[in-house]
């Protein structure tokens, strides 16, 4: 267990730790049934009544531990109907055989308040996780109100019930505000992590970008020198050994050319889910609200050629607007893939040939692979950037960025 949890990340083993922490509080209850079962005198505790407070007590703390298994995710309220309403279910049932047999010969009314005012608290906690908070609060006081009311018919004394209830109502809320302040401070720490791993992935990426550029535009204009002059070489020596050793220069540069370019144009590659992870990272940090939809389903080489497209969208929305939200959605319909980018926070008139270069090299970029990209004012303060491109075509990066060197 050391070793594995030694190569899970902080945020997760802070994950792991806040977790088994909330399990081993909810297993407090049965140590403390279990202590006061032994506690208490035999004939107050003795035959059928023994075995039904110890199995309402794992029933009780099995649907506790169950409850938070989620943590910090919060599921939807119909995944948790069953478990929570054997704990429900649990609980009206140890109240009615407990206020049964609540008499001096077997046990007294105040022990089986107590016992049921305990479990009500154990129970609050993973509830308010596990279940939105309106649910989880109507849920308990209907089990309260269900205890309360059985107390009531069965003559238990009302100061013990009042009791009782101050108590549930108190541990109760101490419970609710741990597991809540738990699972929130969980959820900041996860967050904290992905958002760390995605910087160090958008770092990683600005960097091959930079060694791509560079290379692309050293080695490979040398390397078109090189066969050029070679090419002149071979022209002017005429027949000979002269010629034969410019001819092989000449098929070196373009061999070393080609290797150059496919080496580069696996580090110029743009992954659309990479890009659109950044975007929103990127917008975020500027105070824009992102909404981006899901990218699932595109083909291998399609986020490839629409991740520059991305890019070019969010450095328009960061340089020429004061955008507040952005919204990016991809669709397909009819052999055609297409993106769009709406931001708001445009003013004044667009004056064309004022926009910069990116948009204009966006489309030569594109153009090769049937692409169209055109931008337009949807309103007053809105742009909109749409990107289409033929579904058909499987595009790829390789293929892509051959073209358009």
């Amino acid at each position: 267990m050391v070793g594995r949890a030694g190569r899970r990340s902080r945020s997760e083993q802070f994950h792991l730790y806040t977790r088994a922490s909330l399990y081993l509080l909810t297993l407090l209850e049965p140590v403390l049934v279990g202590i006061w079962l032994v506690a208490t005198p035999a004939e107050q505790t003795g035959g059928h009544l023994f075995w039904v407070i110890a199995g309402a007590c794992l029933v009780h703390t099995a649907t506790c531990v169950c409850l938070p298994y989620s943590l910090p995710a919060r599921p939807e309220l119909g995944n948790w109907i069953q478990v929570s309403g054997a704990a429900a279910a649990t609980m009206v049932a140890s109240a009615v055989v407990l206020e049964l047999n609540a008499e001096p010969s077997q046990l007294s009314a105040s022990s089986a308040e107590l016992l049921l005012a305990g479990a009500l608290v154990f129970l609050t906690g993973p509830l308010s996780i596990a279940w939105p908070p309106k649910a989880a609060l109507a849920l308990l006081t209907m089990i309260a109100t269900t205890v309360g009311l059985s107390g009531v018919v069965l003559g238990t004394e009302i100061q013990l019930l009042a009791g009782a209830g101050l108590y549930a109502v108190i541990g109760g809320a101490a419970f609710a505000l741990t597991y809540r302040f738990s699972a929130w401070a969980v959820g900041v720490v996860l967050e904290l992590g992905r958002s760390q791993e995605i910087q160090a992935r958008l770092a990683v990426a600005e960097e091959r970008l930079r060694f791509a550029r560079d290379l692309h535009d050293v080695l490979g204009r040398n390397l078109t020198v090189i066969a050029l002059k070679s090419e002149l070489a071979a022209a002017l020596s005429g027949q000979g050994a002269p010629a034969d050793q410019m001819v092989e220069i000449q098929r070196i540069a373009h061999q070393s050319q080609e290797e150059v370019r496919a080496v580069v144009t696996g580090y110029r590659s743009a992954d659309l889910r990479t890009e659109l992870e950044g975007a929103r990272a990127v917008l975020h940090s500027a105070g824009i609200r992102c909404l981006v939809s899901d990218p699932e389903g595109l083909g291998a080489g399609a986020p490839q050629a629409l991740g520059w497209a991305v890019r070019e969208g969010v450095t328009n929305v960061l340089r020429h607007s004061e955008a507040r939200q952005c919204l990016i959605e991809l669709s397909s319909q009819g052999g055609t893939l297409t993106l769009t980018m709406e931001n708001d926070g445009v003013y004044g008139p667009l004056v064309p040939g004022t926009g910069g270069s990116g948009l204009a090299g966006l489309r030569e970029r594109l153009a090769p692979l049937d692409g169209t990209v055109s931008g337009c004012a949807k309103s007053e303060s809105q742009f909109l950037l749409t990107v289409c491109l033929p579904w058909t075509s499987r595009l790829s990066a390789t293929g892509h960025e051959r073209r358009g060197s």
